[in-house]
């Protein structure tokens, strides 16, 4: 029996740092022509009818792309704000928002808040603003495909939405980066026929569709069979580089990686940090805080945004870097805009015009540049050491920055590239998102694609929590101590969020750390009851899960709650037996006659297999965690 071939959609999104991009695919089976992909360029009207649309968007107007009023303030860069996740990242964003907030007045936060009104930043999480730009984009998107296949069909079809992102990109931002992208509309909703959401490496796409594209370019000799290549993929924010080789040139040429990606937060978009920096430090304080007047208050939400004077300046800045080149030569001439247009600082600013010398200009770029090219190093030595005896002959040169003559030059140069093919396609810029379509499209055959699932509920425990008038209720606070400071009591520890991504590659586990509180007079035993909530809106106090109420019960020793709340499922009970600790592990209690440990609760969703179990911390007496106690197939 012959099976039926099916008509597929299939959706590639790039939401990139500075640009994004949408294309889509309808093929027959999973086999497709790259002619076939289309790459949206219709965006709203009064836009530029260009492949990429800037990534930004205005509060409280929500204008984005290249339609922005000229006295909105935009959000930046707001990808980057999604992986703060390393320590160095961390105490970058800590000493921005501590530079912002240098000789800030708070005078503006006091009148806006008198008027009724709002601070000009927006108190949106990274998250939530990735959300409503993306929600954009669908809304262009939609009309495009309606018009290739019709919205009935839109609704039967089997679809696909292949997602990007970079080679070192933490769950936190994959998560952050999926719940966007589903809330803003990339979903059954608009799908009803939605089969799966797929992640994969901006480098990975990059790498399948552009040595398809200049094979069919340029024959069959461009690339042989095993042999090896490197693909930099460098974008606004992030550089990627991965080294392959080729497993099979005919009828599709196909490859995989023979090295590991690697990839640091070094694009173009450091170019103007740093630009910025040095502007900053050449007219003053004072005068920089003119043109970027929303500095100290953008850092207080801790997104970067861009005033109507910093957007004008900054236009013009990019616009001679993306022609910049090692030969350059002469100066560049930059006009302030107002209120700066008249400027004048002996040596330094002339009637509002400064100079950036040729080499000025290549301090800007050397902090990425050098970086991208001991990416490249590190790759080209591994291949050479790898005794594959296949020479490197091709680096392939891809995304934004890739097309920047000064980073192609110092590339040949500093890597001795004289016998080395140093490739930059001319469909560099949309080669990510046109090879997520065709990763989506063979997906069955393709390697290194995460598949996206989804929790299906909240999971969390009922804890005492350290109080915190930010984030607690005066009502449920236990004053213990002299100190006041006491504990939260009745709150709800949550696990796992409704709606957070559950990746193929990984399981979804989180692990917390809570204090078991004792009488000296009862046994060291303590039953932890694990709930589910299946609602949007889940509480954060017990009390609040409609009429939620508790008390404790004491069952074979152990000491558990009574569980009267309506909308919290009891999925679990697993009971702590600390009998056999020694009185060294505990510490004093905030009230007399209490001690208390710590412990780590661990949940874990692999698939639809859920578990919890609770584990000792190391210390004095114990030089490695152990089990305490233990469950599998909770209730999903």
């Amino acid at each position: 029996m012959v099976r039926e071939i099916q008509r597929r959609l299939v959706i590639g999104v790039d939401y990139g740092t500075t640009y994004t991009d949408v294309s889509f695919a309808t093929p027959l089976g999973d086999t497709c022509s790259l002619d076939e992909i289309d790459v949206n360029s219709e965006w709203d009207p009064g836009m530029s009818n260009e492949p990429k649309v800037p990534s930004v968007i205005s509060y409280p107007e929500q204008e984005w792309g290249d339609k922005v009023g000229a006295n909105s303030i935009v959000m930046v860069h707001t990808k980057l704000e999604l992986d703060v996740g390393e320590v160095d990242d961390e105490l970058d964003l800590l000493l921005q928002t501590l530079d912002g907030m240098k000789d800030l007045s708070f005078r503006h936060l006091r009148a806006t808040e008198m008027m009724g009104g709002r601070p000009a930043y927006t108190q949106k999480s990274s998250e939530e603003i990735v959300t409503d730009y993306l929600s954009k984009i669908l809304q262009c998107i939609i009309p495009q495909i309606d018009a290739k296949i019709s919205q009935e069909l839109r609704h039967i079809i089997p679809t696909d939405i292949v997602i990007t992102v970079p080679t070192k990109w933490s769950y936190r931002a994959m998560n952050s980066t999926y719940r966007a992208s589903t809330k803003a509309g990339f979903n059954h909703h608009y799908f009803p026929m939605l089969k799966e959401v797929i992640f994969v490496t901006e480098s990975e796409a990059a790498a399948i569709y552009t040595t398809r594209y200049l094979k069919n370019r340029q024959g069959t000799e461009f690339l042989r069979m095993n042999e090896p290549f490197i693909l930099c993929d460098a974008g606004g924010g992030t550089v990627d580089v991965v080294s392959y080789k080729v497993t099979q040139l005919s009828p599709t040429l196909q490859i995989e990686q023979i090295c590991k990606p690697t990839g640091r937060k070094c694009g173009s978009v450091f170019i103007n940090l740093a630009f910025k920096k040095w502007l900053r430090m050449l007219i003053g304080e004072q005068n920089y805080r003119e043109l970027d007047p929303e500095l100290g208050e953008t850092k207080i939400s801790s997104h970067s945004a861009e005033g109507p004077a910093m957007r004008e300046l900054m236009r013009d800045f990019n616009a001679r870097k993306e022609i910049f080149h090692s030969h350059y030569g002469e100066d560049i001439r930059i006009d302030l805009p107002a209120p700066k247009d008249n400027l004048t600082l002996p040596g330094k600013v002339n009637a509002g015009q400064i100079r950036i010398s040729s080499r000025q200009m290549e301090v800007f770029f050397d902090g990425c540049v050098g970086q991208i090219i001991n990416l490249l190093r590190e790759h080209k030595e591994a291949i050479q050491k790898s005794g594959t005896g296949v020479r490197l002959r091709n680096v392939i040169l891809v995304g934004g920055f890739g097309e920047s003559k000064y980073l192609q030059e110092q590339i040949t140069e500093h890597l001795g590239l004289t016998d080395i093919n140093l490739r930059q396609p001319d469909t560099s810029w949309t080669a990510v998102v046109q090879g997520a379509v065709v990763c989506g499209i063979e997906k069955n055959r393709s390697e290194n694609l995460i598949r996206a699932n989804y929790c299906r509920h909240h999971y969390g425990i009922l804890s005492k929590q350290i109080f915190s008038a930010a984030y607690h209720t005066e009502a449920d606070r236990l004053r213990y101590d002299k100190s006041g400071i006491g504990l939260a009591d009745g709150q709800l520890l949550w696990f796992f969020t409704k709606g957070d991504l559950i990746a193929s590659n990984s399981p979804l586990s989180v692990t917390e750390t809570i204090s078991l509180h004792f009488s000296t007079s009862e046994p060291k035993k303590k039953a932890l009851q694990f709930f589910r909530y299946s609602e949007d809106d889940r509480p954060t106090r017990f009390k609040e899960a409609q009429n939620g109420s508790y008390s404790s019960q004491s069952t074979h020793g152990y000491t558990s709650l009574l569980t009267l709340a309506i909308e919290l499922d009891a999925v679990c009970t697993l009971e702590v037996d600390l009998s056999d600790f020694p009185d060294s592990a505990f510490t004093l209690g905030q009230r007399p006659g209490m001690i208390q440990v710590e412990v780590a609760v661990k949940m874990r969703l692999v698939g639809d297999s859920l578990s919890a179990s609770v584990a000792s911390k190391s210390g004095r007496w114990l030089n490695k965690p152990r089990i305490l106690c233990q469950q599998s197939n909770i209730p999903y």
